[in-house]
């Protein structure tokens, strides 16, 4: 209830704000109303979890409100402020992103609560479909025993606030470098070490940097995506067995009529408050359009080691088809196979679902 109200007050205090009349000399604002709903029906049948049977069927949904308030000045500049709530019950927090952002020729630059540079140029891979086997899915029911919900989005300093400049589009062509100076909460990066408001504090990050670029071309029948990024944190102060963090992509898709497929490699090192953690993560995906229809698939694989010992090693198949049968409306089915060798678990889970865009 509490999310609720707040999230109601938000949304009439814009709408307020947007009737409210503008004098003849002002620039007027434009607010933008946004966002989605999607509900799951979810099958899994996995290992147990300590000799207990896991829930085997199960209903999921993830919503969101999406506001956008904005003004075109006449020097040329717009100024806006964005934000995004998070509507369901289940949810730990009301606000998931908010920022300022300010626009123009010479390109964006966002401050606030917002993805970093490397997450907002990154490219994925084709998928099945994006709310299980995307870039950062939303619906899940695999227990870690069997791996957990995998993605593999560069978004190591999370909702941090953080400032972000962005170039125009050129030839194609984008790049963007993003600051996160104190990194909080439990997604502060992605070995979940939170950083604080003071300094010297043994194993935790400070300074996040991310510097990404991205090139989207067509060339006769073929159209071309390319991306990279790269984000590192500096340890407060040194601890034994821990290092800075340094994590990077690289990715490709391939479009070609109706037929697309992409690859995509992530490596993070270092962060780790008790040894040197690295993780690699390989993400292929294809995918067939006609009409209103899609089908696709996916494979997955993500391997960790700490202090050079395997601590986790999943590989994840997933294919499934998408039906648009409105305009932001699409019905969604697919299968995923999930296979732990560290704990010798696995899992298949099969969803049918639905999502509304407005």
């Amino acid at each position: 209830m509490k999310n609720i109200l707040m999230s109601t007050a938000a949304l009439a205090g814009l709408a307020f704000i947007a009737a409210a009349p503008a004098r003849a000399d002002e620039p007027a604002l434009q607010l933008g109303l946004g966002g989605y709903i999607s509900g799951y029906a979810v099958y899994t049948d996995q290992d147990e979890t300590a000799g207990v049977e896991n829930k085997k069927f199960d209903l999921r949904k993830d919503t969101e409100v999406h506001l956008n308030g904005e003004v075109a000045l006449d020097n040329g500049i717009t100024a806006g402020a964005h934000l995004e709530l998070l509507m369901d019950r289940g949810d730990d927090q009301t606000v998931e992103e908010s920022y300022l952002y300010l626009s123009s020729s010479w390109g964006r630059v966002n401050l606030g609560e917002e993805d970093g540079i490397a997450y907002l140029l990154q490219v994925g891979a084709p998928s099945a479909d994006d709310k299980i086997d995307g870039i950062r899915p939303d619906i899940g029911t695999f227990t870690a025993l069997n791996g957990g919900t995998l993605d593999y989005a560069q978004d190591p300093f999370g909702y941090s606030n953080k400032l972000t400049y962005i170039t125009p589009v050129f030839n194609g062509f984008q790049a963007g470098v993003s600051f996160t100076p104190t990194l909080t909460g439990a997604d502060a990066n992605a070995n979940g070490i939170a950083g604080a408001a003071v300094s010297n504090n043994p194993g935790e990050l400070e300074n996040g940097w991310e510097v990404a670029a991205r090139y989207e071309g067509s060339f006769d029948a073929i159209d071309l995506a390319l991306g990279a990024g790269y984000s590192s944190a500096d340890l407060e102060e040194e601890l034994a067995g821990s290092d800075d963090f340094d994590q990077w992509n690289v990715g490709a898709n391939l479009g070609w009529g109706a037929f697309g497929i992409g690859a995509i490699y992530l490596d993070s090192e270092g962060g780790a408050a008790a040894a040197d953690v690295e993780s690699d993560t390989w993400v292929a995906g294809i995918d067939y359009t006609t009409g209103p229809y899609k089908i696709g698939a996916s494979y997955l694989n993500t391997e960790t080691e700490a202090g050079g010992v395997t601590t986790a090693d999943a590989d994840r198949w997933t294919a499934g088809a998408i039906y648009e049968w409105g305009p932001g409306m699409t019905f969604r089915g697919a299968v995923q196979f999930q296979d732990n060798d560290t704990t010798d678990s696995d899992g298949t889970q099969v969803t049918l679902g639905t999502q509304l865009e407005f």
